[in-house]
């Protein structure tokens, strides 16, 4: 079971030492939770389904003020301040074995368990009108976002990879649009809302580790780049701090402070916390 730190700081060192893995989080939302973490004084282990991203990542928060190198080896019973690791979560027929590999490598079969999970893993998203949606396009539109975490859980709800206590959690990623759904976005509506039962359900399942979910509303992340660029990419933005009360777009930076939240409140499970900008109330 993970201890609280003994280093004296009663809020600032909540996490310090903690195992985290961060799916996803090699970009946007994903890689500010990772640098967050690193800031918190979490281990932290990224993953992500493109090498060359994991790279570019693991140098990136290698450059952070917040990266501090271990003073142990991994030979010497210690574990990396960070690593990474790919791993594809976008075919089912493949997903457990992939996950079950990636847990394997990071915890070395189990020796060096983690104390939490965050899941921000997503592939591009593709809005199919409902009038031409198929079992084979949901299947599709829910690999990454919903079956992925799903077999995740599978595999984290035994004892092997994850340390079970009121001081681990579990937080999964959602949308605003599973409540408050745009014109044509019924199909990402449906898993959103399937990823938040998932996350009630489990709180329950997996007591007392703690089960969350975060929902962010419109956040500039590099996926803003298949909507367009220059004057398109503004006019896009602009439509969307119309649509909340703060008058602005979410920043990873933002919504990064609620996982961090999640993993240091001992008191919080089975909730969905939504970061949006009032888009709900607008």
């Amino acid at each position: 079971m993970a201890a609280p730190s003994a280093s004296g700081l009663k809020y600032a060192s909540k996490l310090a030492n903690q195992r985290v893995l961060i799916l996803g989080g090699t970009s946007g939302i994903g890689f500010a939770v990772s640098e967050a973490s690193l800031e918190a004084g979490l281990l932290v282990t990224v993953s992500s389904s493109s090498s060359s991203k994991l790279s570019t990542a693991l140098d990136r928060l290698r450059s952070s003020p917040a990266y501090v190198p271990s003073s142990t080896s991994v030979a010497e019973g210690g574990v990396p301040r960070l690593t990474g690791f790919t791993c594809d979560l976008s075919n089912p027929s493949t997903v457990e074995a992939n996950l079950t590999q990636l847990l394997d490598q990071a915890t070395l079969e189990g020796r060096h368990k983690f104390d939490h999970v965050v899941f921000t893993a997503g592939d591009a998203l593709a809005l199919t009108p409902i009038g031409q949606i198929t079992p084979e396009g949901y299947a599709r539109a829910s690999a990454v976002r919903f079956t992925a975490p799903l077999i995740l859980s599978k595999l984290l709800s035994t004892e092997k990879y994850f340390n079970h206590s009121v001081y681990s959690s579990i937080t999964f990623t959602s949308g605003t649009n599973s409540e408050k759904p745009a014109p044509g976005w019924s199909v990402v509506a449906g898993v959103c809302g399937a990823i938040e039962g998932l996350a009630r359900g489990l709180a329950v399942d997996l007591k007392p580790t703690r089960v969350n979910l975060v929902s962010p509303g419109a956040v500039k992340t590099e996926l803003f780049s298949a909507f367009g660029e220059g004057e398109q990419l503004e006019q896009l933005l602009d439509g969307f701090k119309k649509q909340t009360l703060t008058g602005t777009v979410g920043t990873p930076e933002d919504v990064a402070e609620a996982y961090i939240y999640l993993m240091r409140d001992r008191y919080v499970t089975g909730r969905c916390l939504g970061t949006d900008g009032g888009r709900l109330l607008a």
